[in-house]
């Protein structure tokens, strides 16, 4: 049987462990140890910050600063100082799904139309199915194929 070690493995914080630490504990600068130092990261922060309807114009106005023109300690002193002291809870807003399309009709169409596939997904939220299905059969794909594709 194996021993167990008797020193335990000692973690850097987490992303939400430093948000907590700027919001609810306000825990200190210098009270962080040089791992937890190292993991902090202002985007990341100011990335979630955003997600609390609150932050959101404080975050877009001092982001241009507090990622490259301020240190990582100074972006952790302002939002130290700026947050007030409470727990919250903010849902992670996700980007929409790009990818929702079948890449044969995305491919077809980006022929068809001559542009980007970026610009055929934006074709794809207004044109009625029957017209996508018209477009790709002009080049020879069977009806029950494209149909395939739309599933």
């Amino acid at each position: 049987m194996a021993k167990k070690s008797d020193t335990a493995t000692i973690k850097a914080k987490s992303l939400f462990d430093h948000l907590g630490g700027l919001t609810y504990q306000k825990t200190s600068w210098e009270s962080l140890s040089e791992m937890d130092r190292k993991s902090f990261s202002p985007f990341m922060v100011n990335r979630f910050l955003s997600m609390n309807m609150d932050y959101l114009e404080l975050v877009n106005e001092y982001q241009k600063f507090t990622i490259g023109n301020m240190g990582t300690r100074e972006v952790y002193k302002f939002y130290l100082d700026v947050l007030p002291k409470r727990k919250s809870f903010d849902k992670y807003v996700k980007g929409k799904d790009d990818n929702k399309w079948n890449e044969n009709i995305i491919k077809w169409l980006c022929t068809h139309f001559n542009v980007s596939s970026r610009e055929v997904m934006d074709y794809l939220e207004i044109l009625p199915q029957s017209e996508v299905i018209e477009i790709i059969q002009k080049y020879g794909i069977k009806k029950e194929e494209i149909q395939k594709w739309m599933k």
